[in-house]
C-alpha cells in the first residue's frame, strides 16, 4: 500500500517551469504550450529497435493498491514477437530519474506483495491470437485495468483486442483462449485495408456521442490509412461510429494530415458553445520506415468528437539536427498535476532508427485567441459513413 507523499519539486523542475515563457514552437498564440525536458526513457535493454512506441501514461496517485504514482506502458516498434513494456514513476513524470523499468522496481521488492506476477519485461505478449503484440491504451473500469492492444494476424489484419487485470500488472485476455478482439473490420461497409489497431480511448467527453467510452484508432495501414471512432458502454463491446478519410492540408495550414488515431483522448478539453481541443499528431503520408515529419498540433472538434471546426496549431516540433526527437514528435499521453501539463512522448530520429520516450511541460489556456473557424463544408469533408 503506498502511503500519501508531496511530489516534490526539483530544481531541475523549477528551471523546466521557467522555461514555458519560451515555447518549444514560436507561432501564433495557443490554448497548449508546452516545453521539452528531455529524454527521459531510452531503449530498454532486450527491447529490438528501433525502441518504445506508443506511450501511455497512467495516474495511480488515488490507486490505494498500487505502489507508484504513475504507470507507464509502451510497446515494441513492430516487434517479431511483440510486448508491451512497464515503467513505474513516483515524483513528477517529466523527470527522467524518477522514472525506473518494472524489472528494477521488482528487483527492489516494489512488488513483492503481489503471489504472481512476470518475471520482467515485456510484461504481457498475446501469442494466442497473431502476433507482434504492440499499442497498449490502459484503462481503469471500475475496479479493473482494461489494457487494450493489436496483434498482427489477428481478424482482418491487425485487429484490436482486450486484456484485464485487478493490479496492473498481470493482464489476462478476456475470453482467455477464446477469441479477444474487440476492434474488427467489415469488409462491406468500411474503407481501408482490415487494419483496426492503435486504439486510444477513456470516459466520453463528449455531450453529442452517446456512449460512455469513446476512441479513436488506425482504420487501415500503410500509405492509404483512415482514421476511426469507436464507443462503447462497457469497454468490451465497442462499435465504429464514425470512419475518417486521411485528406492532406484539410484543417491544417500544411501539407500534412491530421491523425485522428494519435488524438489523446487525456488531453481534450471544452472550449465552450459546443467545441473542444485535443492533443495529436500530423505529418505526411506515410507508412513503415518511409521518411517523414510528425509534429504535435492542437486539433479542434465539435462535441460530438468527429467534426473539425478550426485550424489545426502546432504546438510542439520535432527538434534539431542530432536531437533524439529530429524526425517525429508523436504518441502523446498527458497528464495534469497542480495545474501543470505533463507530456510523455515518442521522439524518433536516424530514420526511423531510434525511438526514445520523452518529456515536455505546458499549461493550458481556455482564453486563448482561437484559430480561424472552418467553413460548414470543410468541418465534415473527411467524415465518412460508418
Amino acid at each position: 500500500m503506498k502511503t500519501e507523499k508531496p511530489i516534490a519539486v526539483t530544481i531541475a523542475t523549477l528551471f523546466a517551469l521557467m522555461l514555458l515563457s519560451f515555447p518549444a514552437f514560436a507561432g501564433e498564440a495557443t490554448h497548449f504550450t508546452f516545453t521539452k525536458t528531455g529524454p527521459l526513457i531510452m531503449r530498454p535493454e532486450g527491447m529490438r529497435p528501433p525502441g518504445p512506441f506508443f506511450t501511455c501514461l497512467v495516474d495511480m496517485r488515488a490507486v490505494d493498491t498500487f505502489p507508484y504514482d504513475f504507470a507507464l506502458y509502451f510497446s515494441t516498434d513492430h516487434g517479431r514477437r511483440g510486448g508491451i513494456w512497464l515503467y513505474v514513476c513516483n515524483g513528477i513524470p517529466t523527470q527522467a530519474g524518477n522514472w525506473k523499468s518494472y524489472h528494477e522496481a521488482a528487483a527492489e521488492g516494489g512488488f513483492d506483495y503481489l503471489e504472481h506476477r512476470p518475471a520482467k519485461n515485456p510484461i504481457f505478449v498475446d501469442t494466442t491470437q497473431g502476433s507482434q503484440t504492440e499499442t497498449p491504451c490502459v484503462n481503469l473500469v471500475g475496479d479493473t485495468f482494461y489494457m487494450t492492444y493489436h496483434n498482427s494476424g489477428a481478424g482482418h489484419s491487425q485487429s484490436t483486442l482486450l486484456a484485464t487485470s485487478t493490479d496492473a500488472v498481470n493482464f489476462t485476455r478476456i475470453n482467455g483462449e477464446a477469441d479477444s478482439i474487440i476492434l474488427d473490420y467489415d469488409p462491406a461497409t468500411a474503407a481501408g485495408n482490415g487494419h483496426t489497431g492503435y486504439l486510444r480511448w477513456k470516459e466520453n467527453p463528449f455531450p453529442a456521442l452517446s456512449a460512455k467510452y469513446m476512441g479513436y484508432a488506425l482504420h487501415g495501414g500503410g500509405d492509404d490509412f483512415y482514421g476511426s471512432l469507436w464507443v462503447s458502454d462497457d469497454a468490451e463491446r465497442w462499435e465504429r461510429a464514425r470512419v475518417f478519410a486521411s485528406i492532406e492540408g484539410h484543417a491544417i495550414d500544411e501539407n500534412r494530415i491530421v491523425r485522428r488515431r494519435a488524438l489523446d483522448p487525456n488531453s481534450i478539453m471544452p472550449l465552450g458553445n459546443g467545441e473542444y481541443v485535443a492533443i495529436g499528431s500530423a505529418g505526411e503520408r506515410s507508412s513503415g520506415g518511409r521518411k517523414r515529419t510528425l509534429e504535435l498540433y492542437e486539433v479542434f472538434l465539435a462535441d460530438d468528437g468527429q467534426a473539425l471546426t478550426r485550424r489545426a496549431r502546432k504546438i510542439l516540433g520535432v527538434g534539431p539536427p542530432g536531437s533524439y526527437d529530429t524526425e517525429e514528435v508523436d504518441s502523446p499521453s498527458c497528464v495534469v498535476i497542480d495545474g501543470t501539463w505533463h507530456m510523455i512522448y515518442v521522439g524518433v530520429k536516424d530514420n526511423a532508427g531510434v525511438n526514445t520516450v520523452m518529456g515536455a511541460v505546458g499549461t493550458f489556456d481556455p482564453n486563448a485567441p482561437k484559430s480561424p473557424e472552418l467553413k460548414p463544408e470543410e468541418r465534415t469533408r473527411d467524415l465518412l459513413g460508418k
